[in-house]
């Protein structure tokens, strides 16, 4: 997700994510579950009919983006990595519908749109990260966690998904596995302004450091 400002707090799900909706857009579609890398995982070829015809572009850009020497050019390739995953003819106009609906705050009705794209096309993996990020917004930890596997499972470097449920781990207490997530955006993503900031805090609190 995008930057959180302040101490590690106990905010509500609706809080933490209309906090990073503020702050975190995706080229295409506006806001999203925002970003974070997972290192060293084998890329699921072939589970997601469209993020697998970019397999060789999205390798260079992961690659690039780890040995990325500047936050601009991390940036860049961000975007780019985004564009992939997101600009899909078959359902560009249904995703633009449940993004609208969710800056509207109907999230009701934007998980039924990602639900109909799903019913239609269910390897697409960025409709299961969509409504993986309206179900957190609606205080749905267990049907967004479900979701966000389902997006691992496509493509386990989504760095929106992995984030989405670094912050999962953190509302529900799990410290532990919030750092080991947050630990992992470091290797690839270096200049994620949420590890750099959450490693050492979780790291203080984990000790038992005060605040």
């Amino acid at each position: 997700m995008g930057r959180i400002t302040g101490k590690i707090t106990r905010m509500t799900p609706v809080v933490l994510m209309l906090m990073v909706m503020t702050m975190v857009l995706a080229p295409a579609f506006g806001p999203v579950f925002a970003p974070a890398f997972a290192p060293a995982r084998a890329y699921a070829d072939g589970d997601d009919g469209h993020v697998s015809l970019f397999k060789g572009e999205l390798a260079s850009l992961f690659s690039s983006h780890a040995k990325s020497g500047r936050p601009e050019d991390a940036d860049v390739n961000t975007s780019k990595i985004w564009k992939l995953w997101t600009n899909d003819a078959r359902n560009i106009e249904l995703m633009r519908r449940g993004m609208t609906y969710m800056e509207i705050g109907n999230l009701s009705i934007a998980e039924e749109v990602f639900t109909r794209i799903l019913e239609r096309e269910p390897t697409f993996m960025e409709a299961w990260n969509k409504r993986a990020t309206v179900r957190y917004m609606m205080s749905d930890l267990k049907g967004s966690e479900d979701d966000i596997k389902e997006v691992l499972k496509r493509e386990p470097r989504h760095f929106g998904a992995l984030s989405g449920l670094g912050m999962i781990k953190l509302q529900n207490g799990q410290l532990d596995d919030a750092l080991d997530i947050y630990t992992d955006i470091l290797v690839i993503h270096p200049f994620s302004p949420d590890a750099v900031r959450l490693i050492p805090e979780l790291q203080n609190k984990l000790r038992g450091d005060p605040a």
